[in-house]
């Protein structure tokens, strides 16, 4: 069984991790009535996304291929 760090972290074991499908980098959730507390794995929600919504507006009407030549600049020239 997993012990208490002095941190206050615990390993979520890894058949756990398999059954809810935990990542690293995954948000969890713990709920707790008044014997248990229950793990959950957080699903992602619209609002999470909300934030990046226009981010490459900036972009728009570009074609791919000029997106990709700006993004990787000038070639540099080793050897030369």
């Amino acid at each position: 069984m997993p012990k208490v760090t002095s941190k206050g972290q615990v390993t979520i074991p890894h058949q756990i991790r398999s059954i809810l499908s935990i990542r690293a980098g995954d948000e969890v959730i713990f709920e707790i009535d008044e014997t248990n507390v229950v793990l959950k794995k957080k699903s992602a929600s619209i609002k999470n996304l909300k934030k990046y919504v226009g981010f490459l507006a900036h972009l728009n009407g570009k074609k791919t291929d000029d997106i990709i030549d700006e993004l990787r600049g000038e070639a540099d020239d080793f050897g030369r």
